[in-house]
């Protein structure tokens, strides 16, 4: 029997025994409801007349209960009495149910057992029987693989004899054609190289290392001879004779560079040369890609090698390939080397003479060059000095109405300051004497006064600043003038930064700076001029009247005594020309 009919009959007979003693319980209930007199019923009110009628009744009440109080003990013992029989006839019930059912649940395995052993019987049967024909299907199998297997083998074999004479074939056809092509390429690498060397006029020799790419970058060819000496960009010429005569897109020149070392013919000693190939530069203007392919074409003694590579800029230099040289004597033989010796010094004269000659006509058209430029320099400068003097003058007509309309002082010493909006900038001048004239020092020690303080409040758009000497009172000595950008004026919308322009007459020489300032910039240092005492001014001025009247008498035909006599200017031109109307 299973675990669920076992449940089940649990479940049935404990449902049976709760209702037996249910039944039981509501009996006896029912029983003593029936017995039992309240006793507030029997008890009666009256009159005091009846006391001892009512004791008596209480009495006999007593005892009455009494009674019930026992009978009902009783029948409550009687009661668990019979409740206990029918426990013990329900468990025993139940045990007689429960070894009928094990006894039921025991045959039932042995025969399940039983079929299971039948069962397991057959299927090992079963089992064997296709163990053995599958064992006797994969004989027949493997038997007919090996069979296929061994034909496709013999097929194989066939077929791989036939493909590896195909691929012998091909592998010389091969060989041949990539000798065929490479001798071609040689050729063609061979007569492109000669093309480039004849371009820049490189040399040839026996014993030659040549570097050739096609892009704008920049590559560069070492070679490191048997001393340990490297030729290259920075070394172009050996101790041992080898030569860079050729140094290819050190700027990006050529699409189809080259770069040749070379040594005169039988001179290279012998020993191992290294050669080396350096990404020196990649030309970014030119757009020029990498990595960037290359071929390196040795002479070594007469046995030509070609070499191929490819670099990229910021590669580490690349050994392409060395090579060992004979001794001269053994590379040569004394016919072909005094016949070498003698094209050398034949050529050396050659190029001596052509280099001659070309330095000469070099000269020659640098010289004409020059003239030319210096022609076209003049013209120049003559063009440009009279826009100068155009603008110097509109300038100068410009800041005479401004000091006019200000009743601005002129002198022979005098430095003005003009701008063109509502910001106020200062004028700073530092004497000689190392004092500063300014809006908060308007008259100096030494005479100078700033007659003119513009834009305090934003009065015009037009403002000029002018510190003064009296006329020839103006000490001797460096004087520097400043600009300072002191306020800028908001409510009239003045713009940053303000262009100005400072005009100087440094006793009688004038002298004109322009420049810009922003309010918040420092102080800027516009000039600095160094003017003779006063008497040395006057009498440089008393000079230049002499020559002046000299010249117009005809005494004087203007040609200076010597180089060193000084042209003095008039000493107040800045004042002849405010004076102007």
């Amino acid at each position: 029997m299973d675990l669920v009919s076992w449940l089940m009959v649990g479940f049935l007979g404990g449902a049976f025994l709760f209702g037996i003693w249910f039944m039981l319980v509501r009996e006896d209930d029912r029983n003593t409801r029936t017995m039992t007199i309240p006793r507030q019923d029997l008890t009666r009110r009256g009159a005091p007349d009846f006391s001892k009628a009512h004791n008596e009744f209480e009495r006999k009440l007593a005892e009455i209960e009494r009674h019930l109080s026992v009978k009902r003990r009783d029948e409550r013992a009687i009661a668990l009495a019979e409740e206990e029989v029918r426990k013990k006839l329900a468990e025993e019930a139940a045990a007689k149910l429960l070894a009928d059912e094990k006894a039921k649940i025991a045959e039932i395995e042995a025969e399940e057992a039983r079929k299971k052993e039948e069962y397991e019987a057959a299927r090992q049967a079963e089992l064997e029987e296709a163990r053995r024909l599958a064992a006797e299907r994969e004989a027949e199998r493997q038997a007919e693989e090996e069979r296929l297997a061994s034909e496709r083998e013999a097929e194989r074999q066939a077929e791989l004899a036939l493909a590896e004479e195909e691929r012998q074939s091909e592998i010389e056809a091969q060989k041949e054609s990539e000798a065929m092509e490479a001798q071609i390429a040689s050729e063609e690498a061979d007569k492109e190289l000669e093309e480039r060397l004849e371009r820049e006029g490189a040399k040839s020799s026996e014993v030659q290392v040549s570097l050739m790419w096609d892009n704008y970058n920049d590559l560069d060819l070492h070679v490191l001879c048997p001393s340990g000496e490297r030729i290259h960009g920075g070394n172009k010429n050996s101790e041992c004779g080898g030569e860079l005569d050729v140094d290819a897109n050190v700027r990006p020149e050529t699409k189809k560079p080259v770069e040749n070392i070379v040594w005169p013919d039988f001179k290279a000693p012998p020993g191992e040369y290294k050669v080396y190939v350096h990404h020196y530069k990649k030309h970014k203007k030119r757009r020029s890609k990498d990595p960037t392919k290359f071929r390196v074409v040795v002479n070594s003694g007469g046995e030509i090698n070609h070499y191929e590579g490819e670099l990229s800029s910021g590669d580490p230099i690349m050994l392409v390939c060395q090579f060992n040289l004979e001794a001269p004597e053994e590379r040569g033989s004394d016919e072909e080397i005094e016949k070498a010796m003698i094209e050398q010094e034949t050529e050396r004269i050659a190029e001596e003479e052509r280099i001659a000659i070309e330095e000469e006509e070099q000269r020659q058209a640098d010289l004409a060059e020059a003239e030319e430029q210096r022609l076209a320099e003049i013209v120049a400068n003559e063009a440009d000095e009279l826009e100068s003097i155009k603008a110097s003058e509109q300038a100068m007509k410009e800041l005479k109405e401004r000091l006019e309309r200000e009743g601005a002082k002129s002198s022979d010493v005098q430095i003005s300051l003009m701008w063109n909006n509502y910001n106020d900038l200062d004028l700073h001048v530092v004497c000689p004497s190392g004092e500063r004239i300014h809006g908060g020092n308007r008259e100096s020690a030494c005479g100078g006064e700033l007659d003119v303080d513009a834009n305090v409040r934003p009065e015009t758009k037009k403002p000029v600043e002018n510190v003064v000497w009296p006329e020839g009172k103006a000490p001797g000595g460096t004087y520097k003038a400043y600009v300072h950008h002191y306020k800028k004026h908001k409510k009239r919308r003045s713009k940053d930064p303000t262009k100005f322009k400072v005009v100087c007459n440094a006793g009688g020489e004038i002298l004109e700076y322009e420049g810009e300032i922003t309010n918040g910039d420092p102080i800027m240092l516009i000039c600095e001029f160094t003017i003779d005492d006063p008497e040395t001014r006057a009498r440089n001025a008393d000079d230049a009247q002499s020559r002046l009247a000299a010249l117009e008498s005809g005494e004087w035909d203007g040609t200076e005594p010597s180089n060193d006599a000084p042209v003095v200017e008039s000493p107040d031109i800045l004042g002849d020309l405010l004076d102007e109307d």
